[in-house]
């Protein structure tokens, strides 16, 4: 963090009211003594404004290569500590003379108005340069890390290429890490008045986002007729930060279109995304799909959230399978069939991070939206997750949850939810969940899932993926139904994607006769 800074701006006015104070000015300093101090203080007063030059030119963006550190800083506060010290052994040493009152060199009156004004100026120019370093101090980011690997060739790429060779030119890699660091503990009263006043000002503001998605699927192979589909879904995300550590969260949506599930009824669903809120004369409705009030306590570690929620946001997550818009788009591979979480409506969620990569949930939501009957047949799980790199030396999160379903006659359910780094590239994921095997309670006893993503899957392709999942899902009294999706995803830039996506059901449980059908599907898309 660099070493604390010994520059005091009352030292100065102590050692000045020394040099100068009637007492002992005609007894402190000879007239070579002065000229060495008026030769350092010039020195000095060139090496600061330079310095501040610097800085300022650097703020405009119109200094290249590296930035200036604060280390010149800690030199300039050195010197100031020498010249304090250097005036301190004057003082002390000439004290006894004033005693005395043997006679000595004084200063003329002129001398003396040119060293005073000289250390003023000397003075507010250090001032100006610490205000100034403690402003770009606060406005940069803590630490920018970035892991790239770059071969003989200065092909700098974000992943490295098989046997740490160069996809492009077959020339070995090496990885380097970027990494800036800016030290806000040498200012670290005023930057916490910046950003308590920074943090206040942010409260007020409302962050907007907006998101479309738009599926098209077509049935090519069934025993049902070979149709297509279309759905859409929009989302207006409202983002407050009303108190320091409070978020207030709302999400509106707007969905078109059921899908291919309507025709084929499997129990996977083959779009997590369809669900039309459209009324019966068929025009399409908006509805607050959550809004909620969330706190953060105990240095961050205590998350609360409160109101309209959809628990299957915050439990049996998975960084593979968990985002229909933007991964899988069968609904057993974006949450685990045996989850079973009820549609949106008035819940609690607590989270306590451990900050050691152990994580542990709790949730409360009711059955019913109307808000009549909140504390009726409740929902609850329960979950636990732990995050480490031990494995491989990738990260890898490992989650247990348990739920009870009061809407169904308290059905109980377990399940587990994995996802691990294999490489830079590939990843593994898996799932797995039983509930109480009652065909009376729930449709489902059991299901399971698992697949695996590869980042840059072709040359120069550098946010485009490659993604495939197999699962089986077990009826409750006896038939079983399996599913498989592949998908390749597309970064137009950082607003616009697009994605293929192949998916099959084998054995459908809702058709009447074993099946096998095929769907394909074409994914767009858009975030702001």
């Amino acid at each position: 963090m660099g070493k604390v800074l010994p520059y005091k701006g009352t030292l100065y006015g102590i050692s000045f009211c020394a040099l100068f104070s009637p007492s002992v000015l005609f007894a402190e300093v000879s007239r070579e003594d002065f000229d060495a101090l008026s030769n350092r203080i010039t020195k000095l007063e060139e090496i600061v404004n330079k310095l501040v030059s610097t800085k300022e030119r650097e703020a405009r963006g119109t200094v290249s290569g590296k930035p200036i550190d604060n280390e010149s800083v800690n030199r300039i506060y050195d010197r100031m500590s020498a010249i304090e010290e250097n005036i301190s052994k004057l003082v002390s040493a000439k004290e006894t003379e004033v005693s005395d009152t043997v006679p000595v060199e004084s200063l003329d009156s002129e001398s003396e108005k040119d060293i005073n004004d000289r250390l003023s100026h000397v003075e507010g120019a250090v001032d100006v340069l610490k205000d100034r370093f403690t402003i770009f101090d606060f406005f940069q980011d803590e630490i920018r890390r970035n892991q790239e690997y770059v071969c003989l060739n200065d092909h700098v790429l974000p992943v490295s290429g098989d046997n740490n060779r160069c996809p492009v030119c077959g020339a070995m890699q090496r990885s380097r890490t970027h990494e800036r660091v800016f030290n806000y503990a040498r200012r670290e009263n005023i930057s916490q008045m910046i950003n308590a006043a920074f943090e206040e000002d942010r409260a007020k503001q409302v962050l907007l986002g907006a998101s479309g998605t738009g599926i098209f699927q077509q049935i090519v192979s069934s025993d049902v007729e070979e149709e297509n589909f279309g759905s859409g879904s929009f989302d207006l995300i409202f983002l407050t930060k009303p108190f320091l550590y409070t978020t207030f969260f709302i999400d509106i949506e707007a969905i078109g279109g059921n899908g291919p599930d309507e025709a084929i009824g499997s129990l996977a669903g083959l779009n997590a995304d369809s669900g039309s809120n459209q009324d019966d004369d068929g025009l399409d409705r908006v509805a607050v799909r959550e809004v909620w009030l969330g706190s953060e306590l105990f240095d961050k570690r205590l998350s609360l959230v409160s109101g309209k929620i959809d628990l299957g946001n915050y439990f049996d997550a998975n960084a593979l399978a968990n985002d229909e818009t933007s991964q899988f788009i069968t609904d057993a591979f974006v949450n685990g069939a045996t989850l079973e979480p009820p549609d949106p409506g008035p819940g609690l969620v607590a989270f306590f991070d451990t900050k050691k990569g152990l994580t542990m949930g709790l949730g409360l939501q009711s059955n019913d939206n109307s808000g009549t009957r909140i504390t009726d047949e409740l929902y609850a799980i329960a979950e636990i997750g732990y995050t480490t790199d031990k494995l491989l030396g990738r990260e890898g999160t490992y989650r247990i949850w348990g739920r009870m379903n009061g809407d169904n006659g308290d059905n109980k359910g377990f399940g587990v939810s994995i996802d691990q780094g294999i490489t830079n590239r590939i990843a593994l994921f898996g799932r797995y969940g039983a509930n109480e095997n009652n065909p009376e309670e729930t449709e489902i006893a059991s299901a399971w899932s698992a697949g695996m993503r590869m980042s840059v899957p072709f040359l120069k392709r550098f946010t485009d993926e490659v993604a495939i999942a197999f699962g089986q899902i077990d009826k409750a009294g006896g038939d079983y139904e399996s599913s498989t999706e592949l998908y390749y995803k597309v970064d137009i830039n950082e607003h616009l994607s697009l994605s293929p996506h192949v998916q099959a059901i084998f054995d459908p449980a809702g058709a009447d006769s074993d099946d096998t059908a095929i769907v394909t599907g074409f994914r767009t898309q858009v975030n702001f």
